[in-house]
């Protein structure tokens, strides 16, 4: 599924509405969340269903490769609380929600921004 960054956020949020519909995944965001949020992630990859997914908000994941190509989206308050996210698609190991996902683009303000780099942080194993 191509994307057109150029398209801009709102395209992005309108596409990502038309695809999901009522369908649900572990953290997806509301209208009302995507717009007022400082901070949108957008993502691909096959939503994984959380281990805490209330019975009422079940995920309905189709096995097609359809499902797998639909952009997912996430909100933040601050470009800190992706470290982790990032943390864990870079290290081998980590399981979380997003693990299985590839970070397509990021908009802060609505404007998209490039992520120039990454920080590694080492410690010594006692």
């Amino acid at each position: 599924m191509p994307i057109d960054i150029d398209k801009g956020f709102m395209e992005l949020v309108q596409l990502h509405e038309r695809e999901w519909g009522t369908e649900l995944y572990p953290n997806r965001p509301s209208l009302a969340d995507l717009l007022n949020a400082p901070i949108v992630a957008v993502w691909v990859g096959e939503p994984t269903r959380s281990p805490t997914t209330s019975a009422r908000s079940k995920l309905h994941v189709s096995s097609s490769s359809a499902t797998r190509s639909r952009i997912m989206l996430s909100v933040h308050r601050r470009l800190e609380e992706l470290d982790p996210i990032i943390l864990s698609l870079v290290l081998a190991g980590k399981n979380t929600p997003l693990a299985n996902r590839k970070l397509l683009y990021l908009f802060v303000q609505q404007k998209p921004v490039k992520v120039l780099g990454v920080r590694l942080l080492l410690e010594p194993i006692t």
